[in-house]
Parts: structure tokens; C-alpha cells; sequence
């Protein structure tokens, strides 16, 4: 036990293999001594870049540096924007997938809703004619020839329906006649103030002639001081304004006036009033005309009563 025999090898073979191995061995030193470089043999040269300073160098290095920093931000932002636009298609992809199924989804609802609908028709309808052909059969009169109340409820339905347009048709008319009468009313309210307004305007209108009238009175007696405005509005006309024209006096004779008035007979009672409505602009032209034609056209004398 233990032991081992040994096979001798075949000196033939291994002759062989040592020999093809020495002279693979031969042609690789001969290979390389063939194929060995010769010496280098340059002109010398001046190092550090020929005629380029340090600062030159420093720049490119820097410009290059900094060319390959951009280049390497522009790829990134690339890389960045196809990443983003690829995720858009995808969503875009999903999004049509999920909208398309929605709307198959909603035209099956659709279809299933109308063919619900067509169901519940149909046997509503069988019901009603069922319904009916009981009636027919329990009764012995027809029920459109019969006098009797109908008791189905259809039609006590159609009777309460009725009976509530009956009711709504009634308020509706009762609220037209609310807003009429309102309406009404409320225009009735507007006349009666216009009214009151233009009487008022014309006791006003009326006041002031007569003040007028017996201002004009008292300047012939010599009494002016004596009499009293009958209205504020009278008193904002007495102011104190000086006529343009020369001739004319602030306070002419009853002879000067009879010359003036006869003089001034064919004036034009328009041109009178509009000359007046430049120098009492705060006048109105119906008032103006009143003291023009009480004056018989005199622009004088119509001056004198507007300027005390």
C-alpha cells in the first residue's frame, strides 16, 4: 500500500518537442536583433515651444479649459433635453392610451344607458296595456263612456298636475295685477309732482313779474327804496352793471322815456332779448321776453328795470 509506478517518457517525442522549442526560441532572438531600431538621429531644437511666450501658453491652456468646460455643459444640456423629451412622449403615449380607453369606456356606458332606457320603456309600456286590459276586463262599462270619477292613478296624477297649473296660473295673474296696480301708482306719483313742479315754477314766474311790474311803478313815484324782492331769485337779478350805451341814462323822465319808446317802436323785440341775454346771462329768455314786451321792445328801459 502506498506505492506509486512510474512511466518512463518517450526520449523520440520529447527529443522532438525540445528541439522544436529551441528553435522557435532561435527565430524570435533573430526576429528581434533583425527588426531592432536604429539610433535616433534629430536636429537640435530650442525647447519650451519655439518663439510662444509663457503668457501665450497660459491663455490657450485656459481658453482650452475652458472651451471643453462649455462643451461639456452643452452636451449635458443635450443629454438633459432628450432625457425631457423622451419622457414627454411617454406621458403624451399614456395620456392617449388612457383618454382612448376613457372614451371607449364612456361610449359602453352610453350604449348600456340607452339600451336601459329602451328596456324600461318597453316594460313600462307592457305594463300600462296590461294595466288597461285589467280595467277593460274588471269593468263593465267602458271607461270613456263611464260617468264616474276615474280612480286609477294616472289619472288623479293628471288631475293634480291640473289643479297645480290652476294654482300657478292664478298667482302668476295676481302678481301682473300687483305690478300693474304698482306701476300704476307710481306713474300717477310722477304726474302729480310734475304738476306741482311746473305750478310752482309759474307762482315763482308770476312772483317776480308782479315784483317787477311794481318796481317799475314805484321808479315813477320815486318810492324805490320802499319795496322788498318777493323772491331770492329777484334779488340776484338787481345787480349793479353800467349800460354800453352812451346815450342812455340810469334814470330817465317820463317824457325822455315816451321819446325813446316812440323812437325805438320798430325794433325788433328778438334782437332786444337776445342783446339782453348777453348782459344778464343768468336770466331766463321767457322772463326776459315778459319784461321786453312789458316794456314795449324799449332795450333802455328793459335794462334799467334788470340793472336796479
Amino acid at each position: 500500500s502506498g506505492g506509486y509506478s512510474m512511466i518512463p517518457p518517450i526520449e523520440s517525442r520529447r527529443n522532438k518537442l525540445l528541439n522544436m522549442s529551441q528553435k522557435e526560441l532561435d527565430d524570435l532572438q533573430r526576429y528581434k536583433e533583425e527588426h531592432r531600431p536604429g539610433p535616433i538621429q534629430l536636429s537640435p531644437k530650442k525647447l519650451g515651444g519655439g518663439d510662444i511666450s509663457l503668457s501665450a501658453v497660459r491663455q490657450k491652456q485656459q481658453m482650452l479649459a475652458s472651451q471643453s468646460k462649455l462643451k461639456k455643459k452643452l452636451q449635458q444640456q443635450d443629454m438633459d433635453r432628450r432625457k425631457r423629451q423622451e419622457e414627454e412622449e411617454k406621458i403624451q403615449m399614456m395620456r392617449d392610451i388612457q383618454r382612448e380607453k376613457a372614451n371607449k369606456l364612456e361610449m359602453k356606458k352610453k350604449q348600456e344607458e340607452e339600451r336601459r332606457q329602451e328596456l324600461y320603456q318597453h316594460e313600462l309600456l307592457m305594463k300600462r296595456e296590461a294595466h288597461l286590459q285589467r280595467l277593460e276586463r274588471s269593468s263593465p262599462v267602458p271607461i270613456a263612456a263611464s260617468s264616474a270619477t276615474p280612480t286609477s292613478s294616472w289619472a288623479r296624477g293628471h288631475e293634480y298636475r291640473e289643479a297645480r297649473k290652476a294654482e300657478e296660473q292664478v298667482s302668476l295673474q295676481q302678481n301682473r295685477d300687483e305690478q300693474r296696480k304698482k306701476s300704476q301708482l307710481l306713474e300717477e306719483k310722477q304726474k302729480q309732482e310734475e304738476e306741482d313742479r311746473k305750478r310752482q315754477m309759474e307762482n315763482e314766474r308770476l312772483c317776480v313779474n308782479s315784483a317787477f311790474l311794481d318796481r317799475l311803478e314805484a321808479r315813477g313815484s320815486g318810492r324805490v327804496s320802499e319795496l322788498l324782492p318777493c323772491t331770492q331769485e329777484l334779488g340776484n337779478v338787481w345787480q349793479t352793471e353800467e349800460p354800453q350805451d352812451p346815450a342812455s341814462s340810469p334814470l330817465p323822465f317820463p317824457s325822455q322815456l315816451q321819446t325813446d319808446s316812440a323812437a325805438e317802436e320798430d325794433t325788433d323785440i328778438e334782437w332786444v332779448v337776445m342783446k339782453l341775454q348777453t348782459k344778464f346771462s343768468y336770466c331766463e329768455r321767457e322772463f326776459l321776453e315778459s319784461i321786453v314786451s312789458q316794456c314795449n321792445g324799449n332795450y333802455q328801459q328793459a335794462y334799467d328795470l334788470l340793472n336796479v
